[in-house]
């Protein structure tokens, strides 16, 4: 179907807001539904002490340890809770006041419905929890430095729903996103006694969905507002300027009410990554590890859809109904056709940062194990969205006045930096057969405090993990973790540009404008496995 101006300088302003809300669930859900109990346990800090068949995303180097052919099984079962409190203030209450407004969602609080996963054919789908079984194999020849393996992992699967008249369904009614990795052949060289190196690609599956309400808390639209309410205070058919009948009482617009919805459904169905990794151990207390995971750079195609509100429309068919020039501009626009549904297909270019971690593991005892982890994700490749459309479009021309607007493209700053963390395990080896794991990760979203907003409630939080590991008779393996964590942001009102600004030239999103926004997010995840040889 081909897009309209107006479709498409909508969805440019809007890839902008999806694709910050993919960003932000990369590093906030990053290596936390691998499946890995070992790793989350130990807090993520397992790049010198890799952990069996996930060595493949952790560190593939770890791999040589695997010997004979090994398959594993595991489940995650996980829980999400993001709430958010919306405040007014002062001095913005001031501003309304001055076209006698009120904003709705100021001293009102949202909090997520449900859990939701973006499913292959199925789009957002919502679930109780999160839950996944996955699993892998891995096998090395009888006297070989090579061992060969793959697995079936979730690199990012978050999600959720919410109440329909749940104010928070301005940063998202609906949203998830699924990258599934079902194939990963991945490669361990022993190279020496001491060192090992590894190398694998993975496939994913990546499909993201989205279903936002948009308002438009700007101060342009609240004086527009005013200024129609004062026009069809009492009248039938609007007004008459300098001889041309205007009906703007058909319907209205306003700045704390939705103006449209917009949804969208993604997908590609091969993304392809790959990772490196390198471990030294020249001693068997000490060892060094390092891993490389390259970004992932994809073009998700699917349908991205415009719905606007009726009073919207009613306002724009009135104005059409009135005026034959006005019929003329509106019916080009296509506000009012199809009942102001305006279906496209299109596509998203998203790019998930490269990341690199390197640590060490320490044999402090023969019963204690300490491991030490430092990570880098290139976030900082966020600097700003460019979206360009084929031609120069009529409504970006009479908006090129406005920062970041050019005829042929919508350019959105975001300034984000790049994320470093450390992480801490500590392995207690309490019999022979039974090893209890502790470990913290203190994570850096890299996202600057002017830049944060609601629509991932994305401050630095604290991952905690515990858990255990035991060894059967028969030499299979045995896995549990419990793992937490808990982000909290307070966002004043007008400090940042993603949310809560209220600058009249600020058009682009700005739900929260003018409120004191308070967000807490806490998850909770526990993690299974079972490995054994076959």
């Amino acid at each position: 179907m081909q897009q309209t101006p107006i479709t498409l300088s909508v969805i440019s302003f809007f890839c902008s807001i999806f694709l910050f809300s993919i960003d932000a669930k990369a590093q906030l859900g990053q290596n936390l539904l691998i499946g890995s109990a070992k790793a989350i346990s130990l807090g993520n800090a397992v790049t010198a002490d890799p952990p069996g068949i996930d060595s493949i995303h952790f560190n593939p180097a770890g791999l040589t340890k695997l010997k004979g052919r090994q398959r594993q099984l595991k489940f995650i079962v996980g829980d999400i809770v993001v709430e958010a409190q919306f405040d007014s203030n002062p001095e913005y209450d001031a501003l309304l006041a001055q076209y006698n407004l009120e904003d709705p969602m100021a001293n009102s609080s949202s909090e997520v419905k449900n859990f939701a996963l973006y499913l292959p054919g199925l789009g957002v789908t919502e679930v109780p929890v999160v839950a996944a079984p996955l699993g892998g194999a891995s096998f090395s020849p009888a006297d070989s430095n090579i061992t060969f393996a793959t697995a079936a992992y979730a690199p990012l699967m978050l999600g959720y729903t919410r109440e329909d008249d749940d104010i928070g369904r301005f940063y998202g009614a609906s949203m998830g996103l699924s990258r599934i990795t079902f194939l990963s052949p991945t490669i361990g060289w022993k190279v020496t006694d001491a060192l090992s190196l590894g190398a694998g690609i993975g496939f994913s599956y990546f499909g993201v969905g989205l279903s936002l309400d948009y308002r438009a808390p700007n101060a342009f639209v609240g004086a527009l507002k005013g200024a129609t309410d004062d026009i069809c205070l009492g009248a039938d058919n609007g007004f008459v300027f300098e001889g041309v009948p205007l009906d703007l009482c058909g319907g209205s617009v306003s700045p704390f009410e939705r103006v449209f919805t917009l949804e969208v459904e993604l997908e590609k169905t091969i993304s392809t990554t790959f990772n490196f990794g390198l471990l030294w151990e020249p001693t068997e207390w000490f060892s060094f590890g390092l891993v490389y995971q390259s970004e992932a750079n994809d073009t998700l195609e699917g349908d991205i859809n415009v719905i606007f509100d009726d009073q919207l429309v009613n306002l724009f068919q009135g104005l059409a109904d009135s005026n034959v020039l006005a019929a003329g501009l509106i019916d080009y626009l296509g506000v009012t056709k199809n009942g102001g549904r305006l279906e496209s297909t299109g596509s998203i270019n998203i790019i998930l940062p490269q990341h690199i971690a390197a640590g060490v593991s320490l044999q402090l005892t023969p019963s204690i194990k300490i491991n030490i982890d430092y990570k880098w994700t290139e976030t900082s490749v966020w600097q700003e969205f460019n979206f360009k459309t084929d031609e120069k479009l009529p409504v970006l021309e009479l908006l090129q006045s406005i920062e970041g607007v050019e005829p042929d493209a919508i350019v959105i700053p975001r300034g984000y930096e790049d994320a470093t963390n450390w992480a801490f395990g500590i392995e207690y080896q309490y019999s022979d057969s039974t090893a209890l794991r502790f470990g913290y990760e203190p994570r850096d979203s890299g996202i600057p405090d002017d830049k944060l907003d609601f629509l991932i409630p994305m401050g630095d939080f604290d991952l905690y993990g515990i858990g255990f590991s035991h060894t059967l008779v028969d030499g299979a393996i045995v896995e549990f973790a419990l793992a937490y964590g808990r982000s909290e942001q307070y966002i004043p009102a007008g400090s940042s540009t993603n949310g809560n600004n209220y600058n009249p030239d600020n058009f682009v999103y700005n739900p929260s404008a003018g409120l004191d926004v308070t967000s807490v997010i806490e998850f909770t995840i526990v993690e299974m496995s079972y490995q054994s040889e076959f």
